[in-house]
């Protein structure tokens, strides 16, 4: 009898000396309309303020008239996608509306901005339109380059094979593209055409916006050459 009543005596022991598991477990606040999980104190996950949650944020000025969107707006600085992409989004915009050009022979002319006199352009103008020779060749469009000379010359900085004289173009064609550049405070709206040239024809047009930065990039490269 004794020994049994040390052994009662024992577990009571170890009992008192144990932490007490519920002070550990979770529990539902029914406090409000949506019940949330609250943690216990002794877990160490509850929220505790510090110092931070006495400062005030910093105020703001009052806005009180109209805020341009295109002047004050959202303006991004970078892009993962590149010239040559928005080279073919154009080309798929065009390609999407001229089924029938297929087998015509087609040149892509520099892009001009949209002024008086429909002859100036830019870095932009004759990458685009570099571009746009390789992404219509891979529609399948029999593209033809009118800047290769008849014959290669031979020079001391290299051998050349393009020239930007009109009396050596050579090549003839039935179709171009072409288009005009509009210049926004946001970017640059470049509209696109494929042309007859026998007709006047507009056989298909497409459009994309290019954003003001990746324009600005451009123009820095030019600068640095």
């Amino acid at each position: 009898m004794l020994l049994a009543l040390t052994a009662v005596s024992g577990c009571a022991l170890l009992s008192e000396d144990a932490d007490d598991p519920a002070q550990y477990d979770a529990r539902w606040d029914t406090s409000t309309a949506d019940p949330v999980i609250k943690p216990a104190a002794a877990s160490g996950l509850g929220y505790r303020p510090d110092s931070r949650d006495l400062q005030n944020p910093p105020a703001q000025p009052a806005i009180y008239q109209y805020q341009d969107p295109l002047r004050t707006g959202f303006y991004a600085d970078q892009t993962h996608k590149s010239l040559h992409e928005y080279a073919d989004q154009l080309a798929m915009g065009l390609m999407d509306k001229a089924a029938q050009v297929s087998t015509a022979r087609i040149g892509v002319a520099s892009f001009v901005r949209l002024n008086a006199s429909l002859q100036e352009t830019t870095v932009l103008g004759n990458q685009l339109a570099e571009y746009l020779m390789a992404e219509l060749q891979e529609y399948g469009l029999s593209v033809v380059d009118f800047k290769v000379n008849s014959q290669v010359q031979v020079t001391a900085r290299g051998d050349l094979a393009f020239s930007r004289s009109s009396k050596d173009a050579t090549m003839t064609m039935d179709h171009v593209v072409t288009g005009t550049m509009v210049e926004t405070p946001r970017g640059v709206r470049v509209n696109a055409r494929i042309i007859a040239l026998d007709t006047g024809q507009l056989i298909a047009a497409s459009t994309i916006q290019l954003p003001a930065f990746m324009v600005t990039s451009l123009n820095q490269t030019a600068s640095a050459d």
